[in-house]
């Protein structure tokens, strides 16, 4: 196969791991990038010629309804649009959840990850987001957020999953960028959804600090495409919010920060998954992240092993993100 050839099979195994077909586009957008095709820019259509072409990847991906999908796999298609349905009902249903949100102050974005980032959730799907709170209230922030989605009955808790918010991951305004570098968090990342209209710069910054995705896909960009499902804000709700800022800044705000830095990462600290194998809680002034039990300790292995079965050896020894042994 071509280095082109291996990288479009290499993607769309990738997103198989999923039950996830690709159209055209997709596998352009998210084309894995290999050591050999390095140095090459494809465009999407000399992708689309290859993909249709047959050559290296006869008998190895099919297509039907336009998208595309390791051979013998065609039941994928079926199952991502009945997710897709699924996804569009989530949307509906949350909605106003989201324009509560706004209601915490200090908040400066909301990134929608995960299934629903990706249209490709199930019945018992939770919703995963990436809050950006203000430089040195993210504490404040996850305190507030917490006590808000608990009050609204939709936060994820125990068993308690469907359409469910889970709140796994804080970064804040003056650290965008993710350290953990990986296949898995660039494909994850490359899929968000910025949740408000207003705070596309918040986005666009957050696409431009975490540049390493271009180590691993091909063809990351700056792109509007994230914010396909933004909502805007109420002004009210933001007016409120603004004035929850006034109050807990300065003297009183800091204070009830550290309060809760000191609290929380104590009893963080002495919770069993705090260093449980196979997943990752930071916690820090800059970032907070809980993923105790990460799906990158299943992907990034499986992934390993359908390449070397497919004698791509450059791109079977992808790394983790740096989890838990």
């Amino acid at each position: 196969m071509t280095p082109l050839e291996k990288s479009i099979l290499a993607t769309v195994s990738y997103y198989d791991i999923f039950d996830y077909p690709l159209t055209g586009f997709e596998i352009w957008r998210y084309l894995v990038l290999s050591e050999e095709s390095k140095n090459n820019k494809f465009t999407a259509g000399e992708l689309f010629e290859v993909i249709t072409g047959g050559g290296g990847l006869k008998n190895k991906i099919s297509q039907k309804h336009g998208f595309y999908f390791l051979v013998g796999r065609e039941g994928i298609v079926e199952k991502r649009l009945w997710r897709k349905k699924l996804a569009d009902e989530k949307w509906k249903k949350m909605k106003k959840v989201f324009e509560l949100v706004v209601l915490v102050p200090f908040v400066r974005g909301i990134f929608i990850s995960g299934s629903l980032a990706m249209e490709n959730s199930k019945n018992d799907s939770d919703i995963d987001i990436i809050v950006v709170a203000k430089y040195g209230r993210i504490w404040t922030v996850r305190t507030l957020m917490t006590a808000l989605t608990t009050v609204l009955g939709v936060r994820r808790h125990g068993n308690k999953t469907e359409d469910r918010i889970c709140l796994n991951h804080y970064i804040t305004d003056e650290s965008l960028q993710i350290p953990f570098e990986s296949l898995y968090n660039a494909e994850s990342y490359v899929h968000l959804t910025n949740l408000y209209k207003e705070d596309k710069n918040i986005f666009h910054l957050f696409q431009e600090q975490n540049g390493w995705i271009r180590n691993y896909l091909t063809n990351y960009k700056i792109s509007e495409l994230g914010s396909v499902r933004s909502i805007d804000k109420n002004r009210f709700f933001v007016f409120t919010s603004k004035i929850f800022e006034v109050i807990l800044s300065g003297f009183l705000g800091n204070k009830i920060e550290k309060i809760f830095t000191s609290v929380e990462s104590r009893r963080i600290e002495r919770d069993a998954l705090y260093k449980k194998s196979g997943g990752r809680i930071t916690i820090d002034d800059s970032q907070l992240e809980f993923h105790p039990d990460s799906h990158e300790n299943f992907i990034i292995p499986e992934f390993n092993r359908r390449m070397k079965g497919a004698g791509i050896m450059e791109l079977a020894n992808q790394k983790d993100s740096g989890l838990n042994e």
